[in-house]
């Protein structure tokens, strides 16, 4: 049996609409952080919209391990965060300005530039069921 940890992005305007992205979560212990601009190289490469500058935004994600139960051996928590990195024209979560790093949840909207994103909410799922 392989589980597929995922975290998704979905683009919600633009060119790419609907278009959706996955990046492997971290370990548990572990964070990853993905690049967010127009510059080649960024995860997630939004070379079309003006509005972006080169290295914009990073969106990061904490694996943080909590106690274990009965049913789960080694259980973790995802903590997510979005930063602007100097950017000209600012990054939001919905309609408010990040300053510094703000946290952020699953299912959010957050804008860069002119383009939409979707934080999705994580999953894990099994590739033997056939649900999916």
């Amino acid at each position: 049996m392989l589980h597929d940890k995922k975290i998704s992005i979905t683009y919600m305007s633009g060119p790419l609409d609907g278009k959706i992205l996955r990046f492997d979560q971290p370990d548990p212990g572990g964070e990853s952080v993905l690049t967010i601009g127009r510059r080649d190289g960024c995860d997630i490469h939004l070379a079309y919209d003006s509005q972006v500058s080169r290295l914009h935004a990073r969106l990061g994600c904490a694996a943080i391990p909590v106690s274990a139960s009965e049913s789960v051996s080694d259980p973790y928590l995802l903590n997510f965060w979005l930063e602007d990195c100097g950017s000209r024209n600012g990054t939001f979560i919905e309609k408010e300005q990040v300053e510094g790093r703000a946290n952020l949840r699953p299912g959010t909207l957050i804008r860069i530039g002119r383009t939409w994103l979707r934080l999705d909410v994580p999953f894990s799922f099994d590739e033997d069921d056939p649900l999916f």
